[in-house]
């Protein structure tokens, strides 16, 4: 008997569009099953009519059922029951789902005292030993901080050990590594690898990483427009895939694409950071406060035209480079010149901060985050146009407007339309729209497409690079993902710790690095016959042994 048996599950909305048509599923004891498509493909939709949190007014037609049990048949006290138990399900975002006032170990006790029912004593130890099972050092510790406290790959990690304090018999993961680097991502995944072989879980795990779901399941469900159009053994996707679509994620896998030629830099760079130095005061172990050396001895350069991409994990320091050159902090030590004046501090002055975003504009991780969702792209990007050409007529404007629509390759049907309606890749479109319409000399891209797709990633990354050649904006990409660099910059610096381990060109860095850490950065990437594993600088680590012993009781 399968743990999962889905069979023709149809989806409508209230309003009765069909978005999920006839869908098969199963995934057998132990078994891992990927569940792979683009942005809009249904694959969401699917796991959350599994958990039953599908947003209110949709329905659903055939069954899905757990262990031979349809769902459908159940009352709403035995499905409550069935979810807590049976079913566990881990998000995209931790950071969303995690009540920012509770300390860790609040929200890993608040499950297993109220619905398991067991005393906060056995819950305290329960949830240590979950900490401890998904590879958390110092579990007291980390039980007393805040989510706040958490790098985003700790914090996964502590979505996982909750979902696993109730003994799930399959977890649902729904993006679970999109935000994550890479070194992360190898670890989270080498967990749950870890975690499905001592507790013989059974895995749905979806994404829209091929390489990814090839490498850690058994076999991957292709979907595309609401319809399973493949089913693959995962050893051999690659040989046996027949679907024209499959083939089209296959070939839009951005390690494979060769670096760009980096040109020669010019003589006066656009953008030039002379050893940058930040720190923080944090809450150290103990309860005093310590130093974090978040950026030390930080310099690069980028000419006009080029592209630089910042590569390293969460915590690198990359981000917080990015923040102090765009003024949102303050550089303890160093130097910023930008287009030949002086940003070493951040501008006070409203006059000061509109002139320094008519020469850098950042386009940020989450389009529908950075976008006024009450506007549409004809009020967000004429707004933009408003405020750096305020002498403009009403014409002129609008002929802007449609301009930067051009640029970004989106036509004139999508003026009227709200983010809401737009995809992952339109919205992000959309947002470069509105950098551009400042005109600047440079562009500073923070993680600006790790949420998205593969074929959505090639497309803006391809649409970046044609805008930088045309128009000879500077490139800042920053980014946990040495893949997007490929098919972007042209010289690459990779950071850990706040320092730089190693820079040069694309094709030196990616072809023949000679940092220890970034060869570990390029080993962490999925491809075929790549398996997660639980690394640092080459030491191979291991979870303790968890037997289904330590598990509730019913």
């Amino acid at each position: 008997m399968n743990v999962l048996d889905i069979a023709g599950l149809d989806i409508f909305t209230p309003s009765g569009n069909q978005l999920v048509f006839g869908t098969n599923l199963t995934v057998a004891k132990g078994e891992a099953v990927g569940l792979v498509g683009e942005s809009g493909s249904g694959k969401t939709l699917t796991v959350r009519a599994v958990a039953g949190l599908l947003p209110v007014g949709f329905t659903t037609s055939g069954s899905v059922a757990v262990n031979g049990t349809d769902l459908s048949t159940l009352s709403p006290r035995a499905l409550r029951e069935l979810r807590a138990r049976r079913l566990g399900m881990i998000f995209q975002t931790p950071r969303a789902h995690l009540n920012p006032l509770l300390t860790i170990g609040g929200f890993l006790t608040e499950a297993l005292v109220h619905v398991a029912g067991v005393t906060p004593a056995i819950a305290e130890q329960r949830a240590k030993d979950l900490l401890d099972e998904v590879g958390i050092t110092d579990p007291a510790r980390r039980m007393r901080q805040h989510p706040a406290e958490l790098s985003g790959g700790l914090l996964q990690r502590v979505m996982i050990a909750a979902t696993l304090a109730m003994d799930p018999e399959i977890l649902l993961a729904d993006e679970i590594t999109t935000a994550l680097d890479v070194t992360t991502q190898e670890e989270v995944m080498a967990v749950i690898a870890d975690l499905r072989a001592h507790r013989d879980l059974s895995l749905l795990f979806i994404t829209h990483d091929l390489a990814l779901a090839g490498a850690v399941c058994d076999r991957v469900n292709v979907m595309q427009h609401g319809r399973i159009v493949e089913t693959l053994r995962a050893a051999t996707m690659r040989q046996t895939a027949q679907h024209e679509y499959t083939r089209i994620l296959m070939s839009a896998a951005l390690d494979e694409a060769p670096p760009i030629s980096a040109e020669p830099l010019e003589a006066t760079p656009i953008l030039e950071i002379r050893d940058l130095r930040k720190t923080y005061r944090v809450r150290g172990g103990s309860g005093g406060k310590e130093t974090l050396v978040a950026v030390d001895g930080v310099s690069m350069a980028i000419e006009a035209g080029g592209s630089l991409g910042i590569v390293g994990e969460s915590g690198s320091g990359k981000s917080t480079t990015a923040r102090i050159l765009m003024g949102l902090e303050r550089a303890d030590a160093g130097t910023i010149a930008v287009d030949g004046q002086d940003w070493s501090a951040p501008a006070r002055r409203s006059a000061d901060r509109r002139q320094r975003a008519k020469i850098a504009q950042m386009v940020f991780q989450d389009p529908y985050q950075s976008l006024d969702r009450r506007q549409t792209v004809q009020q967000c990007l004429s707004e933009a146009v408003r405020v750096h050409r305020p002498t403009d007529s009403k014409e002129a404007v609008q002929s802007r407007v449609r301009e930067l629509m051009s640029e970004v390759r989106l036509g004139a049907e999508f003026l009227g339309v709200r983010p809401r309606a737009l995809s992952g890749g339109q919205r992000q479109r959309v947002a470069i729209a509105r950098a551009l319409a400042a005109d600047p000399v440079l562009l500073v891209l923070d993680e600006a497409v790790s949420a998205l797709d593969v074929t959505t990633q090639v497309e803006i990354l391809t649409l970046l690079d044609g805008i930088r050649r045309d128009t000879g904006v500077a490139l800042l990409m920053i980014t946990h993902d040495l893949t997007v660099v490929r098919r972007l910059c042209d010289h690459v610096v990779v950071m850990r710790h706040g320092r730089i381990e190693e820079r040069g060109t694309a094709t030196d860095i990616l072809d023949s690095p000679q940092a220890e850490y970034t060869r570990m950065l390029l080993d962490s990437i999925p491809r075929e016959g790549w398996q997660p594993r639980r690394r640092r600088l080459g030491r191979t680590q291991s979870l303790p042994t968890i037997t289904r012993s330590t598990a509730i009781p019913e």
